[in-house]
């Protein structure tokens, strides 16, 4: 007799007869794949926080919140993730208290010190958790939106203190300043929306040399990508180095912003491509 072929035959016949007894096999144990929120935590004024000691949480069913740190620089344009436990549903009753089922409601918020913060997304709502092993971005702003137009009445009121108006009038779609950008747009990229001259744009400075060079102003605490397109339909990343870079340096995927800076990038020709659309994105 085949030794080995006979510790096979063994474990086929356990496995069946478990699932005759109604004994379910290991990996239809209730647990799944988490589920992962993730995002931005901003101030009321749209700066990305990078406080130490800030924390996100979600508070479960059973009064067990789940937690993680707000880290500046986490990844590409958000400074939280977490990972919620999922329950897979098979059985009566979670397998343990902090996971969570499919489309259950839940509210998300943020610790600073001792003072817990409900942010503006979550008033009034209640989001739905996903599937497991999926992933959710849900940006969070502390700060209150008593207009409920989507920007903080902070930033709203340092705009009437220059341009005058009342918070009904700030419109997240207008562009007091008349240089193009909306109001959102400015309160994301952390632009003044009363100075035309002050926006987040991108310039092309030159073509040559096999690259094309393009400029922009970043902000603090936010990340930046460059995409690519040669019939601006379809648009794709594209990768650059930074002109201040010594040649031959590395593509970069993005850039992460310490500082107000007017940045020089180049992103190098693409064979086979004779004309190219650039855009920038902050996130």
């Amino acid at each position: 007799m085949n030794p080995t072929l006979n510790r096979f035959t063994r474990w086929d016949t356990a496995v069946l007869l478990g699932c005759l007894l109604g004994v379910l096999p290991a990996s239809a144990f209730p647990p799944a794949p988490h589920h992962t929120l993730y995002g931005m935590v901003r101030n009321q004024y749209g700066e990305p926080l990078n406080i130490t000691l800030g924390e996100v949480f979600l508070e479960t069913a059973s009064g067990s919140p789940l937690r993680c740190q707000i880290v500046e620089g986490l990844g590409d344009g958000f400074n939280y993730r977490l990972e919620v436990p999922m329950d897979s549903g098979t059985v009566p009753g979670l397998y343990k208290p902090t996971a969570l089922l499919p489309a259950t409601a839940f509210r998300l918020k943020v610790q600073i010190g001792q003072t817990t913060y409900l942010p503006m997304e979550m008033v009034g709502n209640l989001a739905r958790i996903g599937e497991p092993a999926l992933q959710t971005r849900l940006d969070l702003t502390l700060g209150v939106d008593s207009d409920g137009d989507g920007l903080p009445d902070a930033w709203e009121q340092a705009v009437i203190a220059v341009h005058g108006g009342t918070l009904a009038s700030i419109k997240p779609d207008g562009d007091g300043d008349g240089d193009g950008i909306s109001n959102l747009a400015e309160y994301l990229a952390g632009t003044s929306a009363f100075d035309p001259t002050d926006g987040f744009r991108l310039t092309l400075i030159d073509v040559g040399s096999g690259a094309t060079t393009l400029e922009f102003l970043t902000m603090p605490r936010r990340t930046y990508t460059i995409h690519g397109s040669t019939d601006l339909a379809q648009w794709k990343p594209v990768k650059f180095t930074l002109a201040s870079e010594p040649a031959g340096s590395p593509l970069r995927a993005d850039f992460y912003s310490n500082e107000v800076v007017l940045l020089r990038v180049s992103v190098p020709f693409e064979e086979g491509t004779s004309n190219r659309f650039f855009k920038a994105k902050l996130e």
